[in-house]
């Protein structure tokens, strides 16, 4: 099955993904605890994206397979916050991180981590050129 998000497209999700992250927190009026892990979940994909090496990475020096893998262990992660941190009462904190953990398992899921690059198509020779001879 070929998978649809190229590494491209998954560094414009993931930068997205950040400025969700960042933007969450006042988007959907929670505060405390929740926040302050989603503000930390943000800075730590931002580090992680940046260091990834993929087309959108700048230091390109952690392994685009391992980002999946580690995104993998944040969705994990995502669904269990609210019980590890004690907010899994409030319903907009915890609905939130649970919908955001199954985001992020649908797009590891879709994801082709194999670093294979596909080449763009070979550019048709112009006739007009080649049949154009002075003699």
């Amino acid at each position: 099955m070929t998978k649809p998000i190229s590494a491209r497209v998954h560094g414009v999700l993931d930068y997205a993904t950040v400025v969700g992250l960042l933007n969450a927190p006042m988007v959907f009026g929670f505060h405390g605890t929740p926040a302050a892990v989603v503000y930390w979940l943000a800075g730590i994909h931002l580090l992680m994206t940046g260091c990834t090496d993929f087309p959108l990475g700048f230091f390109k020096f952690i392994p685009f397979r391992i980002h999946g893998a580690i995104e993998l262990v944040a969705g994990i992660f995502l669904v269990s916050a609210p019980w590890i941190y004690g907010f899994a009462s409030e319903n907009v904190p915890r609905n939130f991180f649970v919908v955001f953990a199954i985001v992020i398992f649908v797009v590891v899921a879709l994801t082709d981590y194999s670093g294979r690059v596909v080449p763009a198509p070979a550019e048709p020779a112009i006739a007009a050129s080649a049949g154009n001879s002075t003699g």
